[in-house]
């Protein structure tokens, strides 16, 4: 399996990293794509703490065996298979316009209520979003949509918060 965990949506073409390598690995290899997505810091990673992720394929065979590959009990590492990659490519790309949101809104003083809200409004638009490329919204409602969300938009840990924060003061 070829594990891509890059996050974004190309500006020109509006193609996600997953479609990217499809048509760069064509043939018998695009069939082994898997995308990574959900909750992980690196730093907590490292810290060996308890992490879960979603590991997302056309093909469950493909999920599967990846979920098998990278979970580890030594790690503290749980990874979940599903089939709805285009979730969570979607998921991973928007949180993080979402955090930048989160962490101005937290910034400029706006308080829990508001960044709650706009959390919950956005993990909406995400999911609209996801559903128009195709996405069977499985992944919405897991580790790569709220989870990450959750993670992503409430932490100092979290870079993009902290460029919202930071551009907000």
């Amino acid at each position: 399996p070829l594990v891509q965990s890059a996050k974004g949506i190309e500006v020109e073409t509006l193609k996600t990293p997953f479609d990217i390598m499809q048509e760069e690995l064509p043939g018998k290899y695009s069939k082994y794509l898997c995308v990574l997505g959900g909750p992980s810091f690196a730093k907590e990673m490292a810290n060996n703490l308890l992490t879960y992720v979603s590991v997302a394929a056309p093909e469950p065979k493909v999920a599967h065996a990846v979920q098998s590959i990278m979970s580890s009990q030594q790690a503290n590492f749980r990874s979940y298979a599903n089939v709805d990659y285009m979730g969570c490519e979607i998921a991973g790309a928007v949180k993080n316009v979402l955090a930048i949101a989160s962490g101005a809104s937290t910034g400029i003083g706006l308080g829990l209520n508001a960044r709650a809200g706009l959390i919950c409004r956005g993990l909406q638009e995400m999911s609209r979003l996801a559903k128009a490329c195709g996405s069977s919204l499985e992944a919405m409602s897991g580790l790569a949509g709220v989870g990450d969300l959750m993670l992503t938009c409430s932490s100092e840990l979290s870079r993009n918060f902290m460029v919202g924060s930071r551009l907000a003061k």
